[in-house]
């Protein structure tokens, strides 16, 4: 692809939901002169039919675009096929000379907690301790939280968005509790052993401390553009709940980064970008512990809401996009 300076058109990728701060963005680009389309992801087929040959009547022409990229693809967790057809389709757009805005490699890394995270507790940051119980599991739920000395936790999948298929376990002796995400108990006391037997099966999952922190203070999200920090959100709870998340009652407000969560910030990006290059854009998501320190959460790096109104980032956002290439690592 040409000078950045000369790009016209931008493909936004989704799988029918698109970000509420997506149409403001838009807005933004079309008054520098790049338009930008929602193009829904295509089915595996057709991305593996125009790899391997000479595209067909109705294919997309990708060509047209002069950047790709996924963020809009909300919902992604409830497709298993959507890796293999954003390789597919990467595949594609690499035999073209248009580049993804989002790298493959961090596509394929950030799609699963259980990849980049204990990647990065091996390197040295401060993680929210973790069980990962792989697919298939089988066993008894009270003995791993006797094994962590954990009387509550939080139970949720290596692949998921918006506390999806995650619950909050309590321990009283031998009897656990569960409750998911919106209040309900999907499970009776005695049926929870299979109950976790039956979620493996659908892939990994992840078991952690609940940190009663998160009903005080809630979360710190902190947004890197282009590898730098761009602005910080104060994620909260609503009252009576454990959810930071605006589904569930929760409020999203700007928040000013003291200096010491700049930098637990700036930390973690160094690491992603020691393994990835430059991003251009990631969220980081932390929960104080007991002692007040940071505890990295996640990083969101495929698909995060980026928060850009309550930051006033529309045009720091569209610069990455816009920007120089280190910034937009091609396929």
């Amino acid at each position: 692809m040409g000078d950045p300076a000369h790009l016209k058109r931008i493909a936004l990728l989704h799988l029918g939901r698109i970000h509420d701060e997506t149409p403001a963005l838009r807005a933004r680009l079309a008054r520098r002169g790049i338009a930008s389309e929602l193009v829904p992801l295509p089915p595996l087929a057709a991305c593996e039919r125009a790899a391997d040959g000479p595209r067909a009547a109705g294919d997309d022409d990708w060509s047209r675009f002069d950047l790709v990229t996924v963020r809009d693809c909300r919902g992604s967790h409830q497709h298993p096929d959507f890796l293999p057809r954003i390789r597919a389709l990467a595949q594609q757009l690499g035999s073209l000379g248009v580049p993804l805005a989002n790298p493959l490699a961090v596509i394929e890394a950030g799609n699963a907690k259980n990849d980049y995270l204990p990647r990065l507790a091996r390197e040295g940051v401060a993680l929210i301790p973790s069980r990962w119980l792989p697919r298939g599991w089988c066993g008894s739920l009270v003995e791993l939280l006797e094994d962590g000395g954990w009387q509550e936790a939080v139970l949720k999948p290596a692949i998921g968005s918006k506390s999806w298929h995650t619950y909050r376990v309590r321990r009283e002796g031998a009897r656990l509790t569960i409750t998911a995400a919106d209040g309900s108990q999907p499970v009776a006391a005695g049926a929870v052993d299979g109950w976790l037997a039956a979620l493996t099966r659908h892939g990994e999952v992840c078991l952690q401390p609940f940190l009663s922190a998160v009903c005080r203070e809630g979360e710190f999200s902190a947004v890197m553009l282009g590898g730098r920090f761009s602005h910080a959100v104060a994620k909260t709870v609503a009252a009576g709940g454990w959810i930071a998340h605006e589904r569930f009652g929760g409020t999203n407000t700007l928040r000013q980064a003291s200096v010491a969560e700049r930098r637990w910030a700036a930390a973690i990006e160094e690491r992603l970008r020691r393994r990835f290059g430059v991003l251009p854009y990631a969220r980081i998501d932390g929960i104080r512990n007991g002692a007040g320190d940071l505890l990295l959460l996640e990083c969101e790096l495929v698909i995060p809401r980026l928060f850009l109104a309550e930051g006033e980032a529309f045009d720091r956002y569209a610069e990455v996009l816009l920007g120089p290439a280190s910034t937009r690592m091609a396929w």
